[in-house]
Formats: structure tokens, sequence, C-alpha cells
């Protein structure tokens, strides 16, 4: 997480949309709906499909027409719109008359681009009058066509086929291949034809993975060793089975070079959707090195329904086939997790020309809750002949999530050069799959991106989901312990409508070890609260503010809240706060949530929610409570921990409610013990947190395999 000055979570509602895909620059229809397309799935070729050069294919797109107009294979036709043609030609006649309300299956025979690279192409329709319209909210984004290219023209390794010669085992030990389906214990299939959860019926053989059937369960194949090439690329489709509903995993390419550590090269969180993800990962940092991959699949909480499909895994590879070794692997150790990356190389000689290096942050697929506020940052190249002064990150096209339409870039950027491009951005409301691409301007106003031409956008790409992290329930049992000195906290400042610091002990404190003291007692396992002035930040710094440490209960996902009095939200009320980990909790991976209770309701529900790892950054929340105006709330104030909550100290730096127009406000100092008159009837918690990025660790480790 990069340091961030100031983020607004806007919680408006966004209008559906089923369609989120890019725009490319064409004329814009008319506000009339006559002409209005909605995108439904692709048939064939899901995005980031590989093929070798010169390779033929045929892409369906299917379309529905929700305008008020009928579509004829007389008056509208599929049109190229821009980006990479592809050999296709210009445009495409309907194949059939297409009512209002109908849908519509339009396939354009391509040909794959000859040389290596990442290739977009996009489509619009036309009418007989010549109006271009597409999809999205005002009819006028297109629709596209994603490949890869690869240069490798055969199959180093297919994990397919030699299935059976890998180790197999899960949480409840070793396990046989093929195994048996619905099996407790996990198992691993072989499947000729996988139908994914598109609805789409692979051509190509899979491996359907199931975990044991404990919370967090997991499975795993360990190879034979490899001697990976330069060039060699780890390539897969992956999605939940179809029909499974409950799915919801992390895929994992573990590694281990001769008896070293394991290693995680890549990881996805999937989740049920409809959608699917294509894999294409380099890995030419392994070239020269015989490596034992690890093929591993594990259940976020309940296993139920866990069955996740990994169809056509293989290692591409330049030349053909290759036999790896067929010696039983030993695996031993914990895995890290970095991050794959992928950069394309433009041609050079050019004035303006950029080259993507990596996702420093929210890497392709990324889940978060509805609404949640994110930074995401792009490490970018100047690889043209001119230094970028004054230039601007520009939206280009898709989901927008929030962001600006430009933001400066904050310093000078020379040819050959590296820079971090940072945006602040919203996850929408909806739930579904969500894709924004970005590109720069120059001083002078003219766009420019990456690929080989220098037209191409990079993006971002998150899930929405509406589940994740459950707190324990709180009970109404009092904790025992002798709770820190009482500290007074500074004067609020201006604009101050309420102070969470100065009225902590206000608020009735649990865990899932029952009701806690305020302020606490620094390292009880029950967990605690404590006020902190100065407030040491992660980033090394004191601010002089008071704050809040909150640390949950020291069990693996324990969590800590402080449930405060009613409080009746005005117009113009702001939540505001500085969230990070205390300075030095270097083992600190918790989520921050602002959680509420309606007056008169058991039900908690998140508000706003951020996932923080210690990294040496500070995140700053500014969160507009506008939809709670006129209404008796008591505000949570919630906190996590991912796994283990050892080093979880929480720092919650001057967390208020701010209000423009707010008179000071009186505040109530802390005392040794908190008393409840009555204790709050255990909440409901309706959670919108998504589950972290990493995979939970599982309680035991069995021998002879990888922890995943």
């Amino acid at each position: 997480m990069k340091f961030v000055t100031k983020f607004a979570t806007a919680l408006l509602l966004i209008a559906l949309m089923v369609s989120f895909m890019p725009a490319a620059a064409a004329q814009p229809v008319k506000a009339a709906t006559c002409y209005w397309a909605q995108f439904i799935a692709d048939v064939t070729v899901p995005d980031g499909t590989t093929y070798s050069p010169g390779a033929t294919f045929k892409k369906t797109w299917r379309l529905k027409n929700i305008g008020t107009c009928a579509w004829s294979s007389t008056d509208v036709s599929l049109i190229f719109d821009s980006g990479e043609k592809m050999g296709a030609p210009a445009s495409v006649a309907l194949p059939t008359t297409v009512n209002p309300g109908q849908t519509v299956d339009i396939t354009v025979d391509m040909t794959a681009p000859s040389t290596a690279g990442h290739y977009f192409g996009y489509y619009k329709f036309k009418s007989a009058a010549g109006g271009v319209f597409g999809i999205g909210s005002t009819a006028n984004k297109s629709f596209w066509v994603e490949i890869n290219v690869s240069a490798s023209s055969g199959t180093g390794y297919d994990f397919t086929a030699n299935a059976s010669s890998a180790t197999w085992s899960s949480g409840a030990g070793a396990l046989t291949f093929p195994g048996t389906d619905n099996s407790a214990s996990g198992f691993a299939l072989k499947l000729d034809k996988p139908k994914l959860e598109s609805g789409i019926e692979s051509a190509q053989a899979g491996l359907l993975l199931a975990p044991n059937n404990v919370n967090n369960g997991y499975v795993q194949g360990i190879y034979p060793a490899f001697k990976v090439q330069a060039g060699d690329r780890f390539q897969a489709t992956i999605g939940c089975e179809y029909g499974a509903t409950t799915c919801y995993t992390a895929y994992r390419l573990d590694y281990q070079i001769g008896t070293g550590a394991v290693k995680t090269f890549w990881t996805f969180r999937e989740k049920y959707e409809g959608w699917t993800y294509n894999v294409n990962l380099n890995l030419s940092s392994l070239a020269g090195q015989d490596v034992k991959f690890i093929l591993v699949t594990s259940a976020y909480g309940s296993p139920t329904g866990d069955r996740s499909l990994w169809v056509n895994p293989i290692i591409s590879r330049a030349g053909g086939t290759t036999t790896p070794p067929t010696a039983t692997p030993t695996v031993t150790g914990t895995p890290p997790t970095p991050t794959a990356t992928l950069s394309v190389t433009p041609a050079p000689n050019a004035c303006d020309r950029a080259q993507f290096i990596a996702d420093v942050t929210v890497p392709d697929g990324t889940s978060f809750a509805p609404g949640i506020g994110f930074t995401k940052t792009w490490r970018l190249k100047n690889i043209g002949t001119c230094t970028w002064t004054n230039y601007s990150l520009i939206f280009d096209s898709g989901e927008k999530m929030g962001g600006p339409d430009s933001a400066l870039i904050p310093t000078t950027v020379a040819p050959g050069q590296t820079v971090d491009i940072t945006v602040q951005l919203t996850s929408p409301t909806t739930a579904g799959t969500y894709r924004g691409y970005w590109k720069l301007k120059s001083s002078t106003g003219v766009p420019f991106g990456i690929g080989s031409a220098a037209t191409k956008s990079f993006w971002v790409e998150i899930k929405v989901a509406g589940t994740g992290i459950v707190p324990g329930t709180a009970t109404k049992t009092a904790t025992a312990g002798t709770p820190a000195t009482p500290v007074t906290p500074a004067t609020p400042g201006a604009g101050t409508s309420y102070d969470f610091v100065a009225n902590v002990c206000t608020a009735t404190w649990y865990s899932g070890a029952g009701q806690l003291p305020c302020p606490g007692t620094d390292g009880d396992a029950k967990g605690f609260v404590l006020i902190t002035t100065p407030s040491k930040l992660e980033n090394g710094t004191n601010d002089n503010r008071p704050g809040l440490i909150t640390f949950p209960q020291n069990i693996n996902n324990g969590y800590i809240q402080g449930i405060y009095p009613i409080y009746k939200v005005k117009a113009g009320d702001k939540f505001r706060t500085i969230v990070n980990c205390e300075n030095g909790a270097t083992s600190c991976y918790v989520v921050f949530r602002l959680d509420y209770s309606v007056a008169g309701s058991s039900s908690i529900q998140t508000f706003w929610a951020f996932v923080e790892k210690y990294e040496g950054g500070i995140y700053t929340a500014d969160v507009d409570l506008s939809p709670l105006v006129g209404q008796d709330v008591k505000f949570i104030l919630t906190t996590l921990s991912t796994g283990s909550a050892a080093g979880d100290r929480a720092l919650w730096v001057a967390p208020i409610i701010y209000n423009a127009s707010a008179a000071p406000v009186t505040t109530v100092a802390p005392s040794a013990t908190s008393t409840v008159t009555t204790a709050p009837a255990s909440p409901t918690v309706t959670n919108t947190v998504a589950a972290p990025s990493e995979t939970p660790t599982p309680t035991s480790t069995p021998t002879a395999t990888a922890t995943p």
C-alpha cells in the first residue's frame, strides 16, 4: 500500500451494468434508445486466451437487443472499431433479425498476429443510416476480443496428462489419483470435457480439485522436477465447475527448487460468478533450474461446493514437448506470496511511449466488497524519446470505479526511467467483474499508451463480492484484569462532531473472549483497546493527535469491537481517520471496519472496510455518512485478524465524525472500567468485507507437503 494522502469513499448507488466493457473512440449515439445493445457472454475465446502466431480462431459474442428498434441483417451490421483487427473483415452482417429483448450470437473469423504479445480488438454495431452504437449505459461502449499470442509453438509439460505422476495430498493426508468424487478427504480428478462456470464446455481436458471437507481445507499435487527454459510459460484456464454455486477458493502455483523452501509463484482468488480467468505466466525467472511445480486449491472458509477447475494447465515451450524426470518429489516449508508481472515491449524511437512493468497494487482479479475504497498503482516505464513533464494519467474507458478523469503524474520521468502512478478508486456497489482502462496524456493533450504502437490502454480489473470475514458474536461476560492508567485525550479540533478517542470508554468493548475493560491491558490475550499519544505511524512518523490501538483476541481470525452510544447522523457528517499498523508491528495483517447498528435493530452491518498489512504506508479514510442521515446509529469500530493475531496492533488515528458546521463537542474522559447498564444483544452480523488476499494457513502441516 502506497502512501495515500486523502481518500473519499463515496457510497453512491451505481446503475446495474451487466456489461463492463471498454469504450473506444467512436461517435456516441443520441439519447434515444432505438439502437442499444447489452453484452451477455463470450461464447468462445474468453478474454486472455492464448494462441500461437498465425493461428486461426472463431470469436463469438452473445449480445442482447435492449433498444426499441429491431436489428435486421440488412439494417444492422457488426463493425470493427479499433485496436488489433486480427485479420477480421471490416463488417459482418447479422445472421438473423433480432427483435427488442432477443439475444443473438455473432461470429467473426480471426487470425492471431504473427508477433508475440497481448492484443485487443474492439467492435460495435452500425445501422444502415450510419449510426454507430454499442453497449453500456449510453450505448457508446465497445465490446472486444482479447488474446495473448505466445512465441511458444508446443507443450513443454502437460499437468493433466501427468497428473498420476504427481503426489497428491490434502489436510486429511495422502490422496490417490484419480480420487473419488465427493470424498470428504478431498480429491483430484481428470475431466475430458470440463464445463466451466461460464456454462461453456471446454474441448480441452483439465483437472477438478476439491479441498478436504473442513474449513480452510486444501488439496495439492506436487509434480516431479522439471527443467525450466527461458521463454517457458505456465498457461491454464481456471474457474469453478459449472453449477458449483457456493465455490469460493484460492488457486496457487507453488514451486520448490531442490530441498529449498516452497514458494508461491502466482495466486488467484475465485468465487462462482459466471466468469473464468486465463492464466499466462512467464517462468523465465526460473530458467535453468530443476523445479517441482505444485498445483494448490484451498477453501475460503467452508469447502462446501469448492469444485475448482484447472483447464489445460501446461508449460508452453517453443520447439515442442519435453518429458521431465519422474523422480518422486519431497516438499517442505511454508510459501511466501510473490506477484507475477507482465511486460510489453513497444517499438522504440518515438516521443511518447510507455511500457507496462507491473501492478504494484491490486493484481488482476482482486476481490473487494461493494463500495470499498482502494488504491491502484501501476509501474510504467518511459521508453520514448521525450521526458514526461506535466503529463497526466487519464481515464480511457470501461468502469471508472469513482476515479478522476485525470490525475497529474507527480514527478518528471526521463526516457528510460520508471514511475509508480497511483489513482484512488471505489469498488462498484453491484457484484460482478469490472475492468477500467487508463492511458497517459502528454502536456500538449495527446493521449498515448502501451503496446507496439503506443495505442493500448493498461487497466485495473477487480471482482466485487458481498461475502468475507465474519467476526465472532459478542458475549455479555465481563473480563477480569487490571486496566491501564486512563489517559485524557486532547481537546477535539474544529469541525469535530464526535470523537471516538475521547469517548472510547463510553463504548462497550468485546472480543470473542467476552466483554473487555476500557482501557485494556497491553498484551492481554483476550484483546485490548488503548489510547496512544502520540500515534506512532507505520511509516515511521508520529502524529500528535491521539489514537486507538485495537488488538484482537489472540487467536486465529480473532476480533475486537467497540460499540459506541447512539449518535444521530446529521447532513454533512463524515467519518475520518488514518488507519495503519503501529510502527514496529511488522507481522500486523488486519481488517479495519466501521460497522453500525440502527437503533431498535440487533443487526450489525458494515459501512466501510479496509484490509491493511504492514508495509510502511498509511491510509486516510474520509467516509461520507449521508446514507444514514436522520437516523439514531450505534457506530462500531471493529478490527479483525486475518489468520494469526500475533502482532496485530491496529492503529486508528484521530477517528472522528467531522462536520464543517459542528459546534465544539463535549468529551468524556475514559475511566478505568466501563459500566454497562444494558448489555447489547448478540448481533447478527451482515458482513460485506472481501476475504484477504492471502491464503489462510492450516492448523496442522502434514509431513512432506507444502503448506497451502
